[in-house]
């Protein structure tokens, strides 16, 4: 990339001459000499290959390439002193760049948002939305600020820390016979019930899909899905209409099991929590601005 050939200083002072109409007069307002005012003019006229000024009468008056110049010099300069003004106090708009897997990206980071922007409206924050493979490649490439997945990540090349913790819950449509029968009999849905059930899963590749092995192969074995569907999103509204159970994030069905639409699932099987993780590359680390995006309780 080509270095710039002028400077904002030089702009500065063109500034100055345009809008006083002479270099003593801007040099008095830069506290600068006459000769060192002329100077950069003339540097900057010879660097852009054009003349900025017409000299009528002992004046500098702006003529078509400078007036052109000027338009743009003055928002180059406004830019320049805002940036300053913002670094120089402590506060800038930051603009971050956040990379989440499914369930965080829909469901936690539009609540996070929410009181983010509340306590810092200047600041911008852009997420990408995607599967915990998709997340870790956007951090590992730096395309984005840090990355937060749903469980654990083997990655060697980037730094994953805990960040939350998220339930998973195994649900049905309200007239699965698993919920009639819960809800007739009040008996605990049993292993041998959840083996032989319909089962809808995420993809290869989700943290929920890897989650969900987990949790439940030492209990039930490896599961024959009948469906995999793309995003939770589907599999929840799947097991609604009922095409199956699943076992997902009470993040995501927390509002249908308020309203009835599914039911959680009752078994003797332990409770299943998921570490929620963080993700930065190495050599990014995360910054005060990141940390008060997504720990508000600690930098508040």
């Amino acid at each position: 990339m080509a270095a710039l050939r002028f400077s904002l200083r030089q702009l500065e002072l063109f500034s100055a001459v345009a809008r006083t109409g002479s270099t003593a007069a801007a040099g008095e307002t830069a506290a600068l000499s006459q000769s060192a005012v002329s100077s950069a003019v003339n540097e900057l006229e010879q660097m852009l290959g054009v003349t900025l000024f017409d000299r009528i009468a002992k004046r500098l008056v702006l003529n078509d390439a400078g007036r052109a110049l000027q338009e743009r010099a003055a928002r180059l300069i406004w830019e320049a002193r805002s940036i300053e003004r913002e670094f120089s106090g402590g506060h800038p708009s930051y603009h971050l760049k956040v990379a989440a897997s499914t369930t965080i990206g829909n469901y936690l980071i539009p609540r996070i948002l929410t009181g983010y922007q509340r306590r810092y409206p200047d600041r911008r924050v852009d997420t990408a939305i995607g599967n915990s493979r998709e997340v870790m490649r956007l951090v590992s490439e730096a395309h984005v600020d840090v990355g937060l997945i749903e469980g654990p990540s083997l990655a060697t090349d980037l730094v994953v820390r805990p960040w939350r913790e998220d339930e998973l819950v195994i649900v049905a449509s309200a007239q699965d016979r698993l919920a009639v029968a819960q809800r007739e009999s009040g008996a605990l849905v049993s292993a041998a019930q959840l083996q032989a059930a319909s089962w809808l899963l995420r993809e290869e590749g989700s943290g929920t899909r890897d989650a969900v092995r987990q949790a439940l192969h030492p209990c039930l074995g490896p599961l024959s899905p009948k469906a995999v569907l793309g995003s939770s999103e589907a599999i929840k509204y799947a097991v609604e209409l009922g095409l199956g159970i699943s076992c997902l994030s009470r993040l995501l069905v927390q509002p249908m099991l308020d309203s009835g639409t599914l039911v959680e699932l009752r078994t003797g099987l332990p409770r299943w929590t998921r570490p929620l993780s963080l993700v930065s590359h190495p050599a990014r680390p995360v910054s005060l601005a990141i940390s008060e995006f997504l720990h508000p309780e600690r930098t508040g």
